[in-house]
């Protein structure tokens, strides 16, 4: 056969359909161990935010806390995890850096806070602590979403993207439903935590079900 015979569109087409096809659990092994720590890491920091917020104790507590154990959270993911150890610079060479996005996105919170607090003046501690965490997740919702939609340059299948998509969904309508209502302005951080939970467990199951099917 000579390269005239070759269709190279068409192959690269089937090339493209097969990697598409594969899932988180497939194209990385170790990934799926991330919903399960950070399914419990999630609920422990909303849970010590939670104290901080019925306590009124200052708000840098929050930072410090979901620094702390976030942060410590993913440290182990990249010391235990092997494919946690090769996401460097050079995996996203030519794609899309899932975790600059990511960062960029959540970090947005912080500017779009003092805006708000600019525009609406002094606020009592209860509504300032209510607004940071409304604002936060929803920028995490919208965060989940532009990392499931970057997902697509690394040939992981769709099923597995509305895995993010669904987080998305769900943190953007708590965040806008927090200050309409006032239980939520009181347990917010507890009800973040626990729906994660529930989400993480979920996704898990679901991603793991596809690497297996």
């Amino acid at each position: 056969m000579t390269d005239q015979e070759i269709d190279v569109d068409a192959l690269r087409t089937e090339l493209d359909q097969i990697k598409d096809a594969m899932g988180i659990q497939e194209r990385y092994e170790s990934a799926t161990s991330v919903w399960l720590l950070f399914g419990i890491a999630v609920p422990l920091a909303a849970a010590c935010s939670q104290y901080v917020h019925l306590q009124e104790l200052p708000q840098w507590y929050h930072s410090i806390i979901w620094l702390v154990v976030l942060g410590g959270g993913y440290g182990l993911f990249l010391a235990f995890a092997d494919e946690g150890q090769r996401w460097t610079r050079s995996t996203f060479e030519g794609k899309p850096n899932l975790w600059l996005q990511f960062g960029i996105v959540y970090l947005a919170a912080i500017p779009l806070q003092t805006i708000v607090v600019e525009y609406t003046g002094e606020m009592a501690y209860a509504a300032e602590s209510s607004m940071a965490l409304s604002i936060i997740v929803v920028m995490l919702g919208v965060a989940y979403g532009v990392f499931g939609s970057s997902l697509r340059a690394f040939y992981v299948r769709e099923r597995d993207r509305w895995v993010f998509y669904a987080g998305a969904i769900w943190m953007v309508a708590l965040g806008v439903a927090i200050p309409q209502s006032a239980a939520l302005e009181t347990w917010g951080y507890a009800v973040y935590g626990g729906c994660y939970l529930v989400y993480a467990v979920a996704a898990y199951f679901v991603i793991r079900a596809g690497g297996d099917g």
